[in-house]
């Protein structure tokens, strides 16, 4: 059970990736407890994967059904129409680089140019971003927009300030943006081929950076990021 766990996962498809594990796809959970169950239920607990959730949330959130003949066919039915359903829409940047310290160094660089040029293009909205370690090769600014048009608006938004950061931000993937986009759950445990079994945890300023950098460096960094309290992500409006 992960320490400080936020719900990030209401209203959200979440999903369950890894190397040698089928993709399990459009689950709903209510409670961390519900994220135990659900796992011991697929029996991939003793597995290697990583967490995911949709960066949309839904009003209508199907319950699929656990058998996977049957819930193939529904959640294929339920992708023609899900857009229509969104809420909200994460407002992310992603940072990706090597799984190095020095990869990360790399990206956290770009992070930090990053938000003095969100000062400008988002002024004031910019003090309620949150970054986060996505436990392993870099880190995401996170943000929540509620949808007044459609969904894909705000996508077209977020295509645009990414394409403003990219010139100076190497690091800074631009291709990510679509609504069916996934990111790691917030808090979930990842397992990282250079820097072993991670965490997606909040890396708010240099000083929660290098502690972050020293915990990888270390032996047994797994206590540091079972310790790390974590954040809500906030609402902004672009």
């Amino acid at each position: 059970m992960l320490m400080n766990q936020v719900n990030d996962f209401r209203g959200r498809e979440i999903a369950f990736l890894g190397k040698d594990l089928f993709p399990y796809r459009g689950y709903c959970i209510g409670s961390n407890e519900n994220l135990q169950t659900l796992q011991k239920i697929l029996k991939i607990r003793e597995k290697p994967f990583n967490t995911y959730v949709t960066i949309a949330k839904y009003s209508e959130m199907p319950r699929f059904t656990l058998n996977p003949k049957q819930r193939w066919p529904q959640f294929k039915e339920w992708v023609k129409t899900r857009d229509e359903t969104i809420t909200s829409i994460d407002f992310m940047l992603d940072f990706d680089s090597d799984p190095t310290i020095q990869g990360l160094m790399l990206a956290w660089a770009d992070v930090q140019t990053a938000l003095m040029m969100l000062n400008k293009i988002l002024g004031e909205q910019t003090k309620y971003l949150t970054i986060w370690f996505s436990g392993n090769k870099g880190f995401h600014i996170l943000g929540k927009c509620k949808v007044t048009t459609t969904a894909q608006d705000l996508i077209e938004k977020q295509i645009q300030i990414a394409k403003q950061l990219a010139p100076l931000c190497p690091t800074l993937d631009t291709g990510i943006y679509d609504t069916a986009r996934l990111r790691k759950l917030l808090g979930s445990i990842v397992y990282s081929k250079n820097f072993g079994k991670t965490r997606v945890i909040p890396v708010q300023d240099n000083k929660e950076f290098k502690a972050l950098i020293r915990a990888l460096k270390g032996k047994n960094p797994e206590q540091y990021f079972a310790d790390k309290t974590l954040l809500r992500t906030n609402n902004i409006t672009l």
